[in-house]
């Protein structure tokens, strides 16, 4: 048995997967670390397994495993156990196996503990052609929450409040069954859900009312979610800074109406009685908060998860053992991700401290929700 790191196909494994499987293998997705394990017999490519992982995260993700016939499926079976190995050696707390719609998950993983991840509201590409499953190797009991991917560059923040929306049981994504399609790169196809125009017009709308245009700040954010949800349910804004964020690009007006912007949503805020503390909370209590039962929205740096700097939001809805659980709208659908890389994603409390965090002043922005 050999390990190859390179993840370049060569032609003889290229020529057993098939033209169809072998471009799926071949996608580009060198941000994420991807890593082909391959068994040989007589000389040959018997079984393979490739995966891929996000930077800063604590989950490694099975994108698809091959093997040449019956005789090879336990060869198959064994580098999913060295996957597995490696996954707890490493620290993470979940390995997660996406599966094409037109496919089944293997028996051997059914008996390695792999169950199905709920599948999400269709929207972007990447939401609409796989199915997926996880085993989760630490021990952080919670409800599965609900996901939908972002369709647009911008609208995070809005994705992010929705689905903290949902997940406290309140009116959210996937509620017109019967709403127009949105015609996707990836679907319609045969057997694949379609996007839905009602989902995304909820998306635009809830990005309209918060926009400090086109980034969602965090007192609009919570002032909007202070709107949207019962009087039961809580909301509570953190932000260590006490002027305008996320305008560092900006000069002259560009500037001046975003900051005259924030400086409404902070009045807004007082008038509604929402909390806006500033002072810097620790990711121990944001942790620990969440474990308690409430969910946070985190204003993050896109950096260690995607190599590139740019702020962005996601919604945190469990936590344990040392990580916390998100959803985070983004899909990179182009270097190979899909929503099972971006459901469910555990990261490690440390990765979380210097993720949460923004500009050269690393203020840190978090919206609490409770639920009922």
């Amino acid at each position: 048995m050999t390990t190859t790191i390179d993840p370049l196909l060569d032609d003889e494994l290229r020529s057993a997967l098939g033209e169809a499987r072998a471009a799926r293998w071949a996608s580009p997705r060198s941000p994420y670390s991807p890593r082909i394990d391959l068994a040989h017999r007589d000389g040959r490519p018997a079984a393979a397994a490739l995966t891929s992982r996000r930077g800063a995260t604590a989950a490694v993700k099975i994108v698809d495993v091959w093997w040449r016939d019956e005789t090879d499926a336990a060869a198959a079976a064994d580098l999913v156990d060295e996957i597995l190995a490696r996954a707890e050696a490493a620290g993470d707390a979940a390995v997660k196996w996406e599966v094409p719609l037109d496919q089944e998950l293997p028996g051997f993983a059914l008996e390695r503990g792999f169950v199905p991840l709920a599948p999400p509201h269709p929207s972007a590409p990447g939401t609409l052609a796989s199915r997926g499953h996880v085993r989760w190797l630490r021990d952080v009991p919670h409800d599965e929450a609900p996901y939908y991917a972002q369709t647009t560059l911008y609208t995070c923040g809005a994705v992010s409040g929705l689905l903290a929306v949902e997940a406290t049981g309140a009116v959210g994504f996937g509620e017109a069954s019967d709403a127009a399609p949105v015609e996707s790169s990836d679907g319609p196809i045969d057997g694949h859900p379609t996007p839905s125009l009602a989902d995304r017009d909820l998306e635009l709308a809830f990005w309209r009312r918060a926009s400090n245009y086109p980034a969602i700040e965090p007192v609009g954010l919570g002032v909007v979610m202070r709107e949207t949800l019962p009087d039961e349910v809580s909301v509570e804004v953190y932000l260590d800074h006490d002027g305008p964020v996320l305008i560092e690009a900006y000069a002259g007006f560009e500037r001046d109406f975003r900051a005259e912007l924030q400086a409404e949503s902070l009045r807004q805020a007082e008038a509604a009685g929402l909390p806006v503390h500033r002072r810097r909370i620790s990711i121990d209590e944001v942790a620990r908060r969440i474990a308690g039962g409430e969910l946070a929205l985190l204003l993050v740096d896109e950096a260690p998860m995607h190599g590139e700097t740019g702020p962005h939001w996601v919604l945190a809805h469990a936590a344990g053992e040392g990580v916390v659980v998100i959803e985070d709208p983004w899909i990179s659908s182009d270097e190979g991700e899909t929503w099972v890389d971006s459901h469910e994603l555990p990261i490690a409390d440390a990765d979380l401290d210097r993720m949460v965090a923004w500009g050269e002043a690393g203020y840190r922005g978090v919206v609490f929700v409770g639920r009922r």
